[in-house]
């Protein structure tokens, strides 16, 4: 792959159109040219439209594009959801004035500006998020938000089952799933929220924890028994000790015949440290460095942006590490080196299994895969 690869990251659009697809009952039109609508239709495998802009539009002006979409979806979703590329933002064209003289207040629609010069994907699934009309009920005590689900995200099935199975078991229902699962668009939120992922926190409700990385979940735990109290602390007595005794001694056995990884990871900021802090609290890792995906957010590691192939190739050249964690691109720039997938894109596999990277089963899950490339690294090495 060469070096003058594009970005590996998607840009805002992406992320608004990750967010919004994947609540219920709102169809999500991308305002904007086929090119803009490749990407995130062929990565979030969910039907979105296109106004499929051309030349003509530019000059012109992109309204009628825009009305004879909405004609065609609409009465097939309960709300719209306009996302504005470069082309209407760099026309300065007033979208929302456009929709309001057509439609009036006929048809439920969202008009977002996500042009690719916006901002991070991050950025783009959370503007998103907030642009929903939400609200929470304070009276939901019983339930528990999950956020940070998104269709981008290779694991969020099972992140979002196995944060269920947690919920069930300290005695907890689940409220509202951002981004994914049955949420809808007339969902009412409860009044505390866990994240499944660190990097796209909502800012709804109560935070509870966050649920990536073995010490994360102790405390989230920690704080979901606390307020239910109705399981006697099972998971934190008994459930989370067992797991972390079958780590420790799977990572014992692997130190008793193989010095400790060298590793490179490679995604968002706050869930790779907290992925890299487990490897090095249990299979003694040194952490060569962390090329964030976002903009850093804080953490004990050092962390350096990667957000296009050239950086990726540059930071594994001068590491050299044994180990990545990462997408298929770091996969393809260090060939020599074990590898295990923990971010989009996954490519040339076949994922059929709900396989998470949250929670407890989401740790074993990944100590599991990371001794598996290691100890194939090692024989293959020999």
């Amino acid at each position: 792959m060469p070096e003058c690869a594009g970005p590996l990251w998607p840009c805002g659009l992406t992320g608004a159109a990750a967010c919004l697809s994947g609540v219920r009952g709102i169809g999500v039109i991308i305002h904007g040219s086929a090119g803009c609508y490749f990407y995130p239709a062929t990565t979030l495998h969910s039907p979105i439209y296109c106004t499929s802009l051309s030349d003509h539009d530019l000059i012109l002006g992109t309204g009628d594009a825009l009305v004879r979409t909405i004609d065609g979806v609409q009465g097939r979703h309960s709300m719209l959801a306009v996302l504005c590329t470069c082309t209407p933002a760099i026309i300065g064209e007033d979208i929302r004035q456009v929709i309001d003289e057509h439609y009036g207040a006929s048809v439920r629609i969202i008009v977002l500006d996500a042009p690719g010069f916006a901002g991070e994907y991050e950025a783009g699934f959370l503007s998103a998020l907030s642009s929903l009309p939400l609200l929470l009920d304070v009276h939901r005590q019983n339930s528990v938000n999950i956020d940070g689900l998104s269709l981008m995200d290779p694991f969020w099935r099972g992140n979002l089952l196995e944060i269920q199975r947690l919920l069930h078991l300290a005695g907890a229902e689940c409220g509202a799933t951002l981004c994914a699962g049955a949420f809808s668009c007339d969902s009412e939120l409860s009044s505390s929220t866990i994240h499944a992922n660190p990097d796209l926190r909502s800012g709804f409700g109560t935070p509870l924890g966050t649920m990536i990385g073995l010490s994360a979940v102790k405390k989230t735990v920690g704080a979901l028994e606390d307020r239910f109290c109705s399981n006697g602390g099972v998971i934190s007595d008994q459930v989370i000790p067992d797991a972390e005794e079958r780590v420790i001694s799977a990572c014992d056995k692997y130190q008793r015949r193989f010095d400790p990884p060298n590793v490179a990871l490679f995604g968002q900021s706050l869930s790779m440290q907290a992925i890299a802090a487990m490897l090095t609290e249990y299979l003694g890792a040194e952490i060569a460095c962390i090329g964030s995906r976002n903009s850093p957010s804080g953490g004990p590691l050092p962390v350096e942006m990667a957000r296009d192939y050239g950086k990726v190739q540059e930071i594994l050249d001068r590491e050299r590490p044994d180990l990545v964690l990462g997408s298929s691109f770091e996969q393809a720039a260090c060939p020599s080196a074990a590898f295990v997938g923990v971010t989009a894109p996954l490519r040339g596999t076949v994922r059929l299994h709900a396989r998470p990277l949250a929670g407890i089963e989401g740790s074993l899950a990944l100590m599991e895969s990371v001794l598996n490339a290691c100890m194939d690294h090692q024989k293959g090495a020999r």
